[in-house]
C-alpha cells in the first residue's frame, strides 16, 4: 500500500539527517519540500521533486494526499522532527477522512541540536514554538511559565514576536532583566553562533530567523540537587 511520509530532515546539516529518512526519500515517487530541504536530497531523489513554498502549501498538500491515493508513494521533508512545529499537523488535516496511510520518520529538532549545544537537559522545561503564529493566549501562557520559575526553549516567530520582542515582553510581564539567555542561531550549519546574555540586552539585539531561544529563570546549574 502506498504511503505519505513525513520525514524529519534535522536543523539543517546533512551531518544531522539520519539513514532512515534517506532511505525514505530514496523510494518515494515524490518528493515534496521547500528548497533548501530538496538541495540537501538532491543525490538521493530518484522520483518527482515538487518544492514547497510559503504561497503554495494548500494545494501541494492536497495534491501529496492524491497522488498517495492514486498509489504513488510520497515523501514530504519536513525540518527538525514532523511532530514539533512541523508538517505533520498540517498534512493530518489533508488526510483525515481519506483513504491515506501516514508514516512518520523522526528527525533531529532544533530544540534538541539547542540543548545539546548548551550541555543542557530539557526533559523539565517548557516548550514553545510561536512559528504557527502568536496569540494573546501563547503570550500568556509563556508568562504563566516563566512566573512559575520555569525554564524556557522556544521556537520564536522571526516576524511577529522574534527574540528582542520576547525578551522586551517578559520584563515588562515582571521578570529581571538580569535573568540569562541564551540564543542559537542557524544549529549545526557552518555560521552556528551561540549568544550567552540577559532579558535586557537581548531586547536591544537582531538575530537569523532560524534561533532557538532558552531562558533560564531557574538558575540552579545542571547536576545539581
Amino acid at each position: 500500500m502506498a504511503k505519505l511520509n513525513v520525514v524529519g530532515i534535522g536543523p539543517g546539516s546533512l551531518d544531522y539527517v539520519t539513514p532512515a529518512a534517506r532511505k525514505t526519500v530514496q523510494n518515494a515517487d515524490v518528493v515534496i519540500g521547500a528548497e533548501r530541504s530538496l538541495r540537501l536530497f538532491r543525490k538521493d531523489i530518484k522520483g518527482e521533486a515538487v518544492a514547497l513554498t510559503a504561497k503554495n502549501v494548500p494545494e501541494i498538500l492536497e495534491y501529496a494526499a492524491e497522488s498517495v491515493e492514486k498509489g504513488k508513494t510520497v515523501t514530504l521533508l519536513s525540518t527538525g522532527d514532523p511532530g514539533f512545529s512541523g508538517l505533520l499537523r498540517s498534512i493530518l488535516k489533508y488526510t483525515r477522512g481519506r483513504d491515506v496511510e501516514v508514516n512518520v520518520v523522526a528527525g533531529v529538532s532544533a530544540i534538541q541540536a539547542c540543548a545539546a549545544r548548551l550541555c543542557m537537559c530539557w526533559d523539565e522545561m517548557s516548550l514553545f514554538s510561536f512559528h504557527k503564529g502568536t496569540t494573546a493566549e501563547k503570550k500568556a501562557q509563556l508568562s504563566k511559565a516563566v512566573k512559575e520559575g520555569k525554564d524556557i526553549m522556544l521556537l520564536p516567530d522571526p516576524k511577529a514576536f522574534p527574540p528582542r520582542e520576547i525578551a522586551s515582553f517578559l520584563v515588562k510581564a515582571g521578570l529581571a532583566k538580569e535573568t540569562p539567555v541564551f540564543v542559537c542561531e542557524r544549529l549545526t550549519l557552518s555560521d552556528e553562533r551561540v549568544v550567552e546574555s540577559t532579558l535586557e540586552r537581548v531586547a536591544a539585539l537582531d538575530f537569523d530567523a532560524l534561533c532557538v531561544m532558552v531562558i533560564k529563570v531557574n538558575q540552579k546549574q545542571e547536576g545539581e540537587n
